[in-house]
């Protein structure tokens, strides 16, 4: 278990986690990676540590690399703890090392851990640390996506370690982007924007506005989740594709998604996704009986006109209804225009709770849809010139 080289003296130290299907609610069938980093110089630096039962492998290629009696820092980027579940093993096999973090990352990491006899050093956004040939310089990015949250950037190197920042869960082979087929990975990046940093839109533009503003000349950008960013031509569209998501845009499309009992609801699902369609708008449809919320969720970052479609049960929304909307809402996509329908059998009004989120949300959105048991052919094109006055607005 030897680290990697990523840039001269710069090494990874992290682990690959190949079985985890499932990070708070958000499916993983790829795995994950809780990649570390290690500088060797005058004062050797940890970047980071991983989940604690995987520390074994972090620890050896750390020993791979430099003897733990050696090292002077350790930087801890985020205290989530897929990020610090192992510090505390560190720090007994390396008690000189002090840790750099900002403030409300000391507060997490003494709410989480006994951290008595531990040194510290706090840091904020324009502080820097010299180390020998390369220097720390960092910028917090509270709320992206916890209130501890920094990254690290080296300007010797152009490098930026970005903790959770332009991330993936996604375990490879592969250790830079260029070693991985490219499409796949900005859609796992995707996947990981729109399931974990969706909510945190404008705490992201405004850690790549803080960027510009501090001049951060950026040649490889390394996540502690996923591979490696590396070049200005990968990391332009990752850093582009940020901006898009981040202000809230959209693509024009729309995304119909719905569950069904007898099929009332699936067939609604149908006539909506054929007004688009016929409108020329590029549509995509998820069954909730077959796909799950976080397979949806990056639809919604290029999305215009959501339609979400529920089938009652027992007077209440259907239960893979009720965990997609909590989920949603949780996610707290900007600037939809919206639509709820559904099928009853004893009670109507139930779509009024899709309804209430939406103007939560503070979507646009026009009358729900409801109708007792199986539409009928007069029901549906009612049902279509509803969806039409959705896509007028």
């Amino acid at each position: 278990m030897n680290a990697v080289e990523i840039k001269k003296d710069i090494f990874w130290t992290g682990v690959k986690d190949w079985n985890i299907k499932e990070f708070h609610g958000y499916t993983t069938p790829h795995g994950t990676t809780y990649n570390a980093y290690l500088i060797k110089d005058e004062k050797i630096t940890l970047i980071d540590g991983v989940k604690h039962y995987l520390s074994h492998e972090n620890i050896a290629r750390i020993k791979s690399i430099v003897d733990f009696s050696n090292i002077s820092y350790i930087v801890i980027n985020h205290v989530e703890m897929d990020h610090s579940g192992n510090i505390p093993e560190l720090m007994k096999l390396a008690p000189q090392a002090k840790i750099i973090t900002n403030n409300a990352g000391k507060l997490a990491l003494e709410a989480h851990f006994d951290t008595t006899g531990w040194q510290y050093e706090i840091v904020k956004t324009g502080d820097s640390v010299s180390i020998g040939k390369h220097t720390l310089a960092f910028m917090t990015t509270p709320m992206l996506h916890w209130p501890d949250s920094m990254m690290t950037y080296i300007p010797e190197e152009k490098l930026l370690l970005s903790n959770d920042g332009f991330g993936q869960h996604y375990a490879s082979d592969a250790l830079f982007v260029k070693d991985a087929p490219f499409d796949s990975v900005m859609e796992h990046a995707k996947s990981y924007y729109a399931n974990i940093l969706f909510p945190f839109g404008s705490q992201a533009e405004k850690a790549l506005n803080t960027a510009g503003d501090l001049g951060l000349d950026i040649e490889m950008i390394a996540p502690s989740h996923g591979l490696i960013w590396n070049g200005k031509e990968e990391v332009g569209a990752i850093l582009n594709n940020y901006c898009k998501w981040a202000c809230g845009g959209n693509e024009g499309k729309a995304v119909i998604v719905y569950d069904t009992m007898w099929g009332a609801t699936a067939t609604m699902a149908d006539v909506a996704m054929a007004v688009f369609q016929d409108a020329g708008i590029p549509v995509v449809k998820h069954c909730l009986a077959v796909k799950d919320v976080s397979e949806i969720m990056p639809d919604f970052l290029d999305a215009k006109y959501v339609v979400i479609g529920n089938p009652t049960l027992n007077n209440q929304l259907f239960p893979r209804i009720a965990a997609f909307v909590t989920y949603m809402r949780g996610l707290a996509p900007k600037n939809k225009t919206a639509l709820a329908f559904g099928s009853y059998g004893w009670k109507a009004g139930v779509v009024k709770q899709i309804q209430a989120i939406y103007e939560e949300l503070g979507w646009q959105t026009v009358e729900p849809f409801e109708e007792k048991y199986t539409p009928k052919s007069d029901v549906l094109e009612k049902f279509r010139q509803r969806v039409e006055e959705l896509i007028k607005l």
